[in-house]
């Protein structure tokens, strides 16, 4: 990361802490706010390969004098369709939605083999019910997958997002000039070298590959304590 090292020990950094922080004060965390996991961090990293994307130390301009000073990390990305796509159907396929699509699936196949047997035992009619029932199965059911799959292409528009990362706000480009506060009322979905922010209604998509090794670490903690996972 440009320069980061210097700008990080130069950088106007709160007053230390002084004593030991009493019980009460240990107890009195933002409700919701997730912990950091190493080892869920472990795992989201395992096989990352860094893109060469350079971040870029930023200074929370919004503060105002009596609040605290903080230091955010900038970064920009554009997505890829295989990154995209897999978020789209862990998001889309719930349990409830994977248990009816196999439901539907095994009752045409049943209904189809029935039908054709029937067919085939001389009762007409039977045949062209069966493979109707199969033809079903191969092709609605699978649909989903391809829509989302059209989806994911078309939300690969090589588009650069960019994001600001604080240790207690977030700021998005398609939120300009508005803090996302960090405070575990955002959603957090983990994925094998992706982190999944669910704000609102827009779903942010975060590749670890973009991440500058030198500020992964400290990334992952500030998303992990103001995010909570997603149940």
């Amino acid at each position: 990361m440009k320069k980061f090292a210097n700008e990080q020990d130069t950088a106007a950094k709160p007053p230390e802490p002084q004593g030991e922080r009493a019980p009460e004060e240990a107890e009195q965390q933002v409700p919701g706010a997730g912990e950091f996991d190493s080892e869920e961090s472990e795992e989201e990293t395992e096989g990352v390969e860094w893109d060469g994307s350079e971040a870029e130390l930023v200074a929370d301009e919004g503060a105002a004098e009596y609040e605290e000073y903080n230091t955010g990390i900038a970064l920009h990305y554009t997505l890829k369709e295989q990154e995209i796509f897999p978020v789209l159907v862990k998001t889309q396929y719930t349990q409830k939605r994977i248990a009816l699509s196999v439901f539907a699936a095994v009752l045409g196949l049943v209904l189809g083999v029935y039908y054709l047997l029937q067919g085939a035992a001389g009762r007409g009619g039977f045949t062209s019910l069966g493979i109707v029932c199969l033809l079903l199965v191969v092709l609605v059911v699978p649909s989903p997958l391809y829509h989302l799959r059209n989806s994911a292409k078309a939300a690969a528009d090589g588009k650069e997002i960019r994001i600001k990362i604080y240790p207690d706000h977030l700021e998005m480009g398609f939120r300009p000039g508005e803090e996302i506060p960090l405070d575990g009322t955002i959603q957090r979905l983990t994925m094998k070298g992706l982190i999944v922010l669910y704000i609102g209604s827009q779903i942010v998509i975060l590749p670890l590959r973009c991440i500058e090794p030198a500020v992964l670490p400290e990334v992952q903690a500030m998303l992990f304590a103001g995010t909570r996972p997603v149940k």
